[in-house]
């Protein structure tokens, strides 16, 4: 595993240092006093940017990261599509039965604050902890850092995951606690599953879409 860590610092160590930061928000501020100050900070390049990307943290994206790994190996494509499966599941599971009555920030807020919302952003009102669109984030991206050799496209991983994760935040659909929560479950799972999937000794695992149509093709 420290072997794991160290190949991906790229990725993990400005991670480290955004939970770090975040954990003392969280642990010194209530989630909505913390919620009111990060939405204070708004603008309409801002409100187009996050609400679109935002949508990377869909399930429906995740096969066409999938369709990309069966490129490169097979291997890869289950190890993506088991992170996503164990992550989500356990997402899932939390917010159906522990934390069933925990609101969503504009509910929470109503009448109490006015928050900046976003136009043509359906706002959800229950099961807001912790959050699925982070958990799907830095689960995938986590994989892709440690598929990926350059140290920069593992930074640049990490990036991709922290702006679909903050923008549950900037359009109110979650508290920072939420995302927080649902990116330590992305990555640990993420870390956990490729020491699981990587000593796998099953032959098929290591081959490709390519390899096979190198073989049609010859």
């Amino acid at each position: 595993m420290i072997i794991l860590i160290k190949k991906n610092r790229w990725f993990l160590l400005p991670y480290l240092v955004s939970i770090v930061t975040v954990l003392y928000f969280i642990l010194n501020y209530s989630k909505a006093t913390i919620h009111l100050f990060l939405n204070s900070f708004n603008n309409s390049f801002a409100d187009i940017f996050f609400k679109n990307i935002t949508y990377l943290g869909d399930g429906l994206f995740i096969p066409a990261f999938i369709i990309i790994m069966l490129f490169i190996r097979f291997r890869h494509a289950f190890f993506v599509t088991f992170v996503y499966a164990v992550s989500g599941l356990f997402t899932q599971l939390l917010k159906r039965t522990l934390f069933t009555d925990v609101v969503r920030p504009t509910k929470y807020l109503d009448g109490i604050a006015e928050l900046h919302l976003v136009p043509g952003v359906e706002q959800l009102c229950c099961k807001s902890f912790p959050s699925g669109h982070s958990t799907t984030a830095f689960g995938i991206m986590i994989c892709f850092a440690i598929v990926l050799q350059n140290r920069y496209l593992k930074l640049c991983s990490f990036i991709l995951a922290a702006l679909i994760a903050y923008s549950r935040v900037y359009l109110s659909q979650h508290y920072l606690i939420d995302i927080f929560v649902g990116s330590l479950i992305g990555v640990i799972t993420g870390l956990i599953s490729y020491k699981l999937i990587e000593p796998l000794k099953w032959r098929w695992l290591d081959k490709s879409l390519l390899s096979f149509s190198k073989k049609q093709i010859g």
